[in-house]
């Protein structure tokens, strides 16, 4: 285990401790990456099925959000009969044995480039790469587009959301959900 101290003390890349909501946004994690840090350290033990709709949710928003601007998330916590197998590109919790919940193969990654238009989603998770293209005007769009962790499903969205959830794009939990494509940048036509 890595020594906890602020990056600038050593050569080492350090993970900085933190609770589980006491950072809650894409930009707070993108300022802490600008100062050193290699990840996040989230303190206790996170037992998915357990957690409130709206806290599940903000979990998977920060797991995506940390590996959009480059920091891992290290915590603990236990995924009972949750379906995970669309979160494998993103940092898997330590069991109570120790064991990781989900092993993210080497290659998968789910990447969202937003585009004047369009937003074209690249997807490995499963095997051979495929090409998404989703239109930024569509409800299913201002999913993959949300910044707010733990946004509430809106009654224009419901249709746009179940389809993205049925295609491993968003993960869903009640009236709440978060797409699941890290975010990249703006691309230029």
């Amino acid at each position: 285990m890595p020594q906890e101290a602020h990056p600038r003390a050593g050569r080492r890349r350090l993970f900085v401790p933190m609770e589980f909501g006491s950072i809650d946004n894409r930009a707070s994690l993108a300022a802490l990456a600008r100062t050193g840090y290699a990840g996040v350290r989230l303190s206790g033990h996170h037992v998915m099925t357990d957690m409130h709709d709206r806290d599940l949710v903000a979990l998977i928003a920060l797991l995506r959000d940390a590996r959009g601007v480059g920091m891992r998330v290290s915590w603990s916590g236990e995924c009972g009969n949750l379906d995970v197998r669309w979160l494998r590109h993103l940092d898997p919790p330590r069991q109570p044995d120790s064991t990781l919940a989900w092993s993210p193969p080497s290659e998968a990654f789910l990447l969202a480039r937003r585009g004047p238009s369009s937003i074209l989603v690249d997807d490995t998770r499963a095997g051979p790469r495929r090409h998404i293209v989703i239109d930024r005007s569509t409800p299913a769009a201002k999913v993959l587009e949300a910044t707010d962790w733990g946004r509430a499903i809106t009654p224009g969205e419901r249709a746009g959301v179940q389809r993205l959830a049925m295609d491993g794009l968003a993960f869903c939990s009640g009236n709440y959900c978060v797409g699941l494509p890290v975010r990249q940048g703006v691309w230029c036509v």
